[in-house]
């Protein structure tokens, strides 16, 4: 099938990255890699401001997020499938086209003029969309299209092209939201696939009912404060100021805008959440931010009224933070970070109803944590798996996830007799 015209960019290749298991590099980490075409007269266009196309998360009114086409890096790393088949992978560029769908895809005949998903992901910002193909030709229909950076990538969608017999329609929506609104331990950073390999993907992707924001997309960013102009020397936004703005907090924004003019992001236009999971801490705590309690409790009181202002129904978790794991005697010991300003959050919205905290004590132990202080990959599954739960249980909410949710995690052993 042909799908292109998807301006990618990033900063650098996830690609070049090695994958450790247990310390042993992964074979063939990497699989797919979608041929770079020239689009011609067989393909037909849609600009990216068409009406079928959706976009989901943070995307300025240059459809920037943040930022594709020209502005493209070498080299952005994205992720795609076909309905919930296997994750393939990609390396993109600026000002390109790649033919995602093709030929080569394992499509059963009885599956071409079938509705099908198509997923196109890198680490943060997701695009989505709906394309149908008439029947009776050769190429599949392609349901949704997600697209997102890698979290020092940039993405700008320049237009999405189908062959010329097929066309686009709208996608639908899920009737429920979450937002995640984190840090790197939010992102995925270091994990496998970074961001598909985060608790907040696996989360709300094992929940497969949901509309979602993670990331640049809701606002999750590595090295991000919870409090404002007080991390780095004073010269650093926080979350209480970036939650209202299109760009995330990271080098590239800066660049493009070093008067901090970032684009408003209003909130109350999109899709409300229902519910929004924070973890924030761990850069406010840290060397040389090192904030104080006192502010840190401020900071987390005002970003949670400002939630509450723009979406009165939704309901606010406060996630747990860890520090470090520290061996005593024939154990180890986990730390945590602000837990005691992170209930008194919780505490001052008690007779509200609306703020609920969740611990992660117990859930991780020191071998969840790999050696750049981030989770391991089961460990972002461990965190994951209760938080599904939790919401099955808190919010009432059933999981319909179907297909693979994290990707390369098939560890076995074929040994009948070990």
């Amino acid at each position: 099938m042909r799908l292109g015209y998807l301006g990618l960019a990033a900063l650098w290749s996830l690609a070049s990255a090695t994958i450790l298991q247990n310390g042993q590099e992964k074979e063939d980490p990497w699989p797919g890699q979608a041929p770079q075409i020239a689009l011609d007269n067989s393909w037909a266009t849609y600009e990216a401001g068409a009406p079928e196309i959706a976009y989901k998360g943070r995307w300025d009114s240059k459809h920037v997020s943040f930022s594709f086409g020209p502005a493209t890096s070498e080299g952005t790393l994205v992720a795609y499938r076909i309905g919930s088949l296997d994750w393939q992978y990609s390396n993109v560029t600026a000002d390109s086209t790649y033919q995602f769908v093709g030929p080569w895809s394992e499509l059963a005949p009885e599956l071409v003029d079938v509705k099908k998903g198509f997923e196109l992901r890198g680490m943060s910002s997701i695009l989505s969309l709906r394309v149908k193909l008439g029947p009776g030709i050769s190429l599949p229909r392609l349901r949704s299209v997600h697209l997102f950076t890698d979290i020092l990538g940039t993405i700008q969608i320049a237009g999405v092209s189908v062959a010329s017999s097929a066309a686009l329609s709208i996608p639908p929506r899920f009737d429920k939201k979450v937002e995640i609104i984190g840090a790197s331990l939010a992102t995925g950073q270091f994990a496998s696939y970074e961001t598909l390999s985060s608790w907040a993907y696996l989360f709300v992707a094992g929940l497969g009912n949901v509309e979602h924001t993670i990331t640049n997309s809701y606002k999750a960013y590595p090295g991000v404060c919870l409090v404002d102009n007080q991390c780095y020397g004073g010269s650093a936004h926080g979350m209480t100021w970036y939650w209202h703005r299109a760009s995330d907090p990271g080098t590239r924004s800066r660049e493009a805008y070093p008067d901090h003019s970032m684009e408003f992001w209003d909130n109350k236009a999109e899709q409300p959440a229902d519910l929004v999971v924070i973890q924030l801490g761990g850069n406010d705590h840290r060397h040389p931010n090192e904030i104080p309690p006192a502010n840190f409790y401020h900071a987390y009181i005002e970003l949670i009224d400002d939630i509450h202002a723009t979406w009165p129904n939704a309901k606010v978790m406060i996630m747990g933070q860890w520090g470090i794991w520290e061996k005593k005697g024939l154990t180890y010991e986990a730390t945590q970070v602000y837990e005691e300003e992170a209930r008194k959050v919780q505490e001052h919205y008690k007779d509200k109803g609306f703020v609920y905290y969740f611990s992660t004590r117990g859930v991780l132990q020191h071998n969840d944590i790999n050696p750049m202080n981030h989770c391991t990959d089961v460990g972002h599954i461990k965190l994951a798996s209760h938080l599904i739960e939790w919401t099955r249980l808190v919010m009432g909410w059933k999981p319909e996830a179907t297909g693979e949710v994290q990707h390369g995690t098939m560890f076995w052993n074929n040994m009948q007799q070990y």
